[in-house]
């Protein structure tokens, strides 16, 4: 079986063969232009505008007969540039079909190259990824988040098949671990990065990479708590353990389930309540107290406020000092502010 970098490099060479012959045909086929134009203008005695057109018109054999030749030298030279753009310009039609094939084969494949800035790039396999972009895309929606593109990075095209993933959302296969995959999804200019894989020595490593490449805030999903240290010195902005999450919810349903729904639904912003970090300048120098009534009667419930650490359910006589970010409930049908 043929291994994916040597078909990456198989490909990589086939596209620089046929961009110099591309080039090599269109100089061709301009310098044969030029000369059948001199050599009739010279026979026609026409305008070289005119002779230009005639032999355009002639090589790429539409013939509109508006300009026709009259002299005998002019019906040589017709001739000729006749034969000689039948075989020209269809090897320059082929390869500009062959390229638009081959980049059209290469994004079925998930093996092209996207160009964005400031977009979200989902790197890894599993279930994860989906909820991720469904999330994901609810809060840029709602303008929880910064507008972008989302890119998603999987490993091999039966993970691809697995997903049910929305249409406008870049899906590329390749290794997380190779740069050259890494520059294709354009980490280099992207905003933020999602690694949600299924190996926490994997995970460490594609952040360095990232981090060595992009300034982009790298958010991963560790599988166990002694690997948390470790992403963190690589580089990880936030570290979250899922599985750990997962095990205290599932036992949580054995005693106390309403609390279960309350944080399922709270955790997803496309229905019911969910939770918001925002910027609400009007609460700074006040207590919580007038803060809580101020938003209250905006639809948000006030339950704290983070600056340098959280702070949940001051005092109601506490202010809140200048620089805040006010942590909300709110209905997830509120346009908020």
């Amino acid at each position: 079986m043929i291994s994916v970098p040597l078909v990456r490099r198989l490909m990589k060479v086939k596209i620089r063969i046929r961009r110099s012959r591309f080039l090599g045909i269109a100089v061709v086929v301009g310098f044969l232009a030029l000369v059948f134009s001199f050599l009739f203008m010279y026979f026609e005695g026409i305008s070289f505008f005119n002779a230009f057109y005639w032999a355009v018109i002639t090589m790429a054999t539409i013939g509109y007969g508006d300009v026709t030749p009259l002299t005998e030298g002019g019906k040589v030279v017709a001739m000729i540039a006749a034969v000689a753009g039948i075989s020209t310009f269809t090897a320059l039609v082929s390869l500009l079909a062959e390229s638009f094939i081959s980049s059209s084969i290469r994004r079925m494949m998930g093996m092209h190259r996207v160009n964005f800035k400031m977009h979200y790039i989902v790197i890894g396999e599993g279930g994860s990824i989906s909820s991720c972009v469904h999330e994901l895309k609810s809060a840029i929606a709602s303008g929880q988040a910064g507008r972008g593109p989302i890119v998603v990075l999987l490993p091999n095209e039966e993970e691809k098949k697995k997903l049910e993933l929305p249409d406008d959302v870049e899906v590329l296969i390749g290794d997380p671990t190779n740069k050259e995959t890494l520059h294709r999804a354009g980490v280099r200019d992207a905003s933020h990065v999602i690694l949600a894989l299924e190996d926490d020595s994997k995970s460490v490593f594609v952040t360095l990479l990232v981090k060595n490449i992009s300034k982009a805030k790298v958010f991963v999903e560790a599988l166990k708590e002694e690997s948390v240290e470790l992403l963190k010195q690589a580089g990880a902005d936030r570290v979250i353990i899922s599985r750990s999450l997962a095990g205290r919810l599932l036992a949580s349903a054995i005693f106390e389930p309403e609390a279960v729904d309350v944080i399922e639904d709270l955790t997803v912003s496309s229905r019911g309540y969910d939770i918001t970090v925002m910027d609400v300048p009007e609460i700074w120098g006040i207590t919580y107290h007038e803060a809580f009534r101020m938003l209250y009667q905006k639809g948000l419930f006030l339950i704290g406020y983070s600056k340098d650490s959280l702070r949940l359910m001051p005092e109601l006589d506490e202010v809140i000092p200048e620089g805040a970010r006010a942590i909300v409930i709110r209905s997830s049908v509120s346009t908020g502010e």
